[in-house]
């Protein structure tokens, strides 16, 4: 298919346009009739299916066209009509406020074919105003609303709560945040007034699903479950680039956060930076005992700035000196966990460490209705400790 572009829009990515929503929906009809006919020649059996709407906010190209990617590969898992809004600040000077509208129907070469609707709304210039109105008659009445917000979201702005008025779930992803120190309390603020109303989510929260869970099974252990009562100290190592200037600790704070709020640890000392790079800072036990936890940051070849790349958790019981080690192999593909007591290795082993792609994250997102209570804790937790 020759590609062919209207303005800066890519219309052999994003769809044919239309110039008003009575007629993107008519072009939408007609691309589902056109789809049936070929797909009956073809001998195949289309689905058209929406389980969900789901709205993208993005204000650059790259993270639009990713969530677009995304969605259309979770097409079979989660069929939903998705409408990605993507604002462009760049419009040049004097160029009036428009919201331009381009819809398809992303196709498989399955022998079932799962119909599905996208639809860009790409807003030039300070059209902010008119983007709420444009997106609230193109949902499909009655589905569950996926606010999927790339980037930092503005938790005071207009727009941002708009659309959150229409929304059921809101996931934003802390990796993509330029400041997740500032930006994490106003998430928490944000999950305290949805209380009820919208979950809210964090893509990176569900990267730390795995590391929680090694931490979890270490204690499942009765032998060892005593040491979680005498924790002297947690690190947290995160990865950086090579000159350590792109640093975002917002997963090794969260992994901090739960285990914080889990074992219903209370603020000594403020969030601060430590000599040695990272984030240093002081709690107090259940039983009021003083510790240390740090973010530290550290080069890994293989892992996105941000990732967990290990966590040693110090603890003492009836005389004995644990460590809980979960550490990722120079294959980031998987992770060695071990437990040393008294400076003997009791127990190693090491396991596939999965690494999910965007479409694996999202996709596991949208099959949750609702508030994540435990995160909203870790969250919550981490705001009082910093």
């Amino acid at each position: 298919m020759a590609q062919s572009v209207i303005g800066d829009v890519d219309t052999a990515f994003w769809g044919a346009r239309a110039a008003s929503v009575a007629e993107l929906e008519r072009e939408l009809a007609r691309l589902r009739r056109a789809q049936s006919a070929h797909a009956r020649e073809q001998g195949r059996t289309i689905a058209r299916a929406s389980v969900l709407n789901l709205i993208v906010y993005a204000d650059r190209e790259l993270h639009a066209r990713r969530a677009a990617e995304s969605i259309s590969q979770l097409a079979l898992r989660h069929p939903s009509r998705a409408i990605v809004v993507l604002a462009d600040r760049r419009a040049p000077e004097g160029v009036d406020a428009a919201i331009e509208m381009h819809c398809h129907l992303p196709s498989s070469d399955g022998a079932r074919l799962v119909s599905y609707e996208q639809i860009l709304l790409r807003a030039r210039g300070d059209s902010d105003e008119r983007l709420a109105s444009a997106v609230i008659p193109l949902l499909v009445p009655d589905l569950p609303v996926f606010v999927w917000w790339t980037g930092n979201p503005p938790t005071s702005g207009r727009l941002f709560g708009q659309v959150l008025a229409l929304a059921d779930r809101l996931i934003v992803d802390s990796a993509d945040f330029a400041r997740p120190q500032a930006t994490l309390p106003e998430l928490a603020e944000l999950c305290e007034r949805a209380h009820g109303r919208f979950g809210v989510t964090d893509l990176n929260w569900t990267r730390l699903t795995p590391w929680r869970e090694c931490v979890t099974l270490f204690f499942d252990v009765p032998a060892w479950r005593p040491f979680l009562s005498g924790v002297t100290g947690v690190r947290v190592g995160y990865a950086v680039d090579m000159d350590g200037r792109d640093s975002n600790p917002s997963q090794a704070l969260l992994f901090l956060g739960w285990l914080a709020s889990r074992l219903g640890w209370r603020p000594h000392e403020a969030i601060a930076p430590h000599e040695a790079g990272g984030l240093l800072f002081a709690i107090e036990r259940s039983d009021a005992r003083r510790i240390m936890l740090r973010a530290r940051p550290r080069f890994e070849r293989g892992l996105d700035d941000g990732d967990v790349s290990g966590i040693r958790i110090q603890a003492e019981h009836d005389g004995q000196l644990g460590e809980f080690v979960v550490k990722r192999q120079p294959d980031p593909r998987h992770q060695t966990e071990t437990v040393i007591v008294d400076g003997r290795v009791r127990w190693e082993r090491t396991i596939p460490m999965p690494s999910p792609a965007i479409v694996e994250l999202i996709g596991e997102e949208l099959a949750i209705l609702g508030s994540d209570r435990t995160y909203e804790d870790s969250l919550q937790t981490l705001v009082r400790l910093a």
